[in-house]
């Protein structure tokens, strides 16, 4: 099992064939050597291999030196939430995201909340290899204890961040789809604090995702939007297997893509931003979002920054320039006000909360963010020829594709185009090259679509052979 360990965010690779309980041993003590003391909080989501995982990476830990502890399984967000909220040293959530279920996975997080740097990582992963690792005498091991509280703690938190009683006043219906992840301990209860009449949809946590597979997209939304219609619901919520993002499905069955929620968001948050606030309305997202985020900051008074793909990426650049606001099209919003982690229940909450405020429906509200058409692919690549084929995709995408205005090499390569634009990048996570395009018009995009797919398959074929 060699390889590089860390991919877009934190170590996600399959059980038994990439990943065993040796290595996640081996990432405790790589973890413990490299933070040398202090108390590290714990937890995991759903998977089947999660518990697992997590008691080898705790005695890895411990056998540093380092304390441990254990929330059990809850979000994501709640585990980045809880690091800061205690005033722990750092986070370990043992999770795979959206992955499907045969995949198992850690992320780490700082003690502010936010996610470990890729060079925090490097680091990390240098120890690992190295096998040079910290061992605590017998009468200095770690010590471990349990956090029963951390729902419960967030939650409270929400609550005391968003304006409740005026959601409240609504009496919301809201169905939610978990996807069997670990949502399920959280938003159904949160949207009852709020008032709302909740319908839950596969919100029994179970790591083989029995319900849907656990990226909640169009291909797998069909039941929540279904129920969303057949019970004449107000919003769709859906989240992923570790609960870092949301999807909001309108009263009509519409699925939402992630960057127009976030325009939606900005645009209320510019307005209401005070005049003491010293944020210049900075808005942060990834390449691979519309450029309708960017016009709708833009008429609302603001500005949009670009960064690779992954919600450290964001988070780093959020923290950097005092943003307002920071998220990804796949449903990362991140609330830098509150933490600096991915915080898919507080922008639940904002959703409810603009709908309250306004009097209309998120039907509504959404409508007056544009659609351009926007298409998504991607072709098989081993990951160890990905660095190979993007090399030779630096050189083909710019010069043969047609109408090239601007070149962007942020992440990948994408070019903008006469009319749209083309992103080519290799999966952090999947042994992949992603294809992302938007165009103005469904028969152009699906034409660069096409043209870029043939360069990457040539590539790939050149490459790899």
């Amino acid at each position: 099992m060699t390889g590089k360990l860390f991919g877009t965010t934190g170590v996600r690779k399959v059980y038994g064939t990439e990943f065993d309980i040796e290595m996640a041993l081996r990432l405790g003590k790589a973890l413990g050597t490299y933070l040398k003391e202090g108390t590290v909080l714990m937890a995991r989501d759903a998977r089947t291999t999660g518990l697992m995982i997590e008691s080898a990476l705790a005695a890895g830990l411990m056998s540093t030196g380092v304390n441990v502890v254990r929330a059990g399984m809850v979000p994501t967000p709640t585990l980045a939430f809880g690091t800061k909220f205690h005033g722990l040293t750092a986070g370990v959530m043992i999770t795979a995201s959206h992955n499907p279920p045969e995949y198992t996975g850690v992320k780490f997080w700082q003690g502010d909340s936010m996610g470990f740097s890729p060079e925090r990582e490097r680091e990390i992963e240098a120890i690992y290899n190295s096998g040079e690792f910290k061992t605590a005498p017998w009468d200095s091991l770690g010590t471990e204890s349990q956090i029963d509280t951390l729902v419960e703690d967030h939650i409270s938190e929400i609550l005391s961040r968003c304006d409740a009683d005026t959601i409240r006043s609504r009496e919301f219906r809201v169905v939610v789809d978990p996807g069997n992840g670990a949502a399920s301990v959280l938003t159904p209860y949160l949207l009852r604090r709020l008032g709302c009449d909740v319908i839950s949809l596969n919100s029994q946590p179970d790591g083989t995702f029995p319900g849907r597979p656990s990226e909640p997209d169009e291909s797998t939304l069909g039941d929540l939007v279904n129920t969303v219609r057949a019970t004449g619901a107000d919003l769709g919520v859906a989240h992923d297997g570790d609960s870092d993002r949301v999807v909001f499905v309108t009263g009509k069955g519409e699925i939402i893509r992630g960057d127009r929620t976030i325009a939606l968001l900005a645009r209320e948050m510019l307005r209401l931003q005070s005049s003491g606030d010293d944020r210049d309305g900075t808005i942060v997202t990834t390449v691979d979002s519309s450029r309708v985020l960017d016009e709708a900051v833009a008429n609302a008074g603001g500005r949009t920054i670009r960064t690779p793909v992954g919600d450290i990426q964001v988070a780093i650049k959020v923290r950097e320039t005092n943003a307002l606001l920071g998220g990804e099209a796949c449903g990362v919003f991140i609330f830098p006000e509150f933490h600096l982690a991915p915080e898919p229940f507080l922008a639940v909450c904002r959703v409810l909360e603009t709908m309250a405020r306004s009097g209309e429906s998120f039907d509504s509200l959404i409508s007056t963010i544009p659609v351009y058409p926007l298409r998504k692919t991607k072709l098989s690549c081993p990951n160890e020829h990905k660095a190979a084929v993007m090399k030779r995709l630096t050189e083909m995408v710019p010069s043969e594709m047609e109408g090239v205005s601007d070149v962007i090499t942020v992440d990948g390569v994408g070019v903008v185009l006469s009319d749209g634009w083309v992103l080519i990048r290799p999966s952090g996570t999947e042994p992949v090259i992603r294809i992302t395009c938007e165009a103005s018009t469904d028969k152009a995009v699906e034409s660069i679509v096409a043209a870029a797919a043939r360069l990457v398959e040539r590539a790939i074929r050149e490459t790899v052979g």
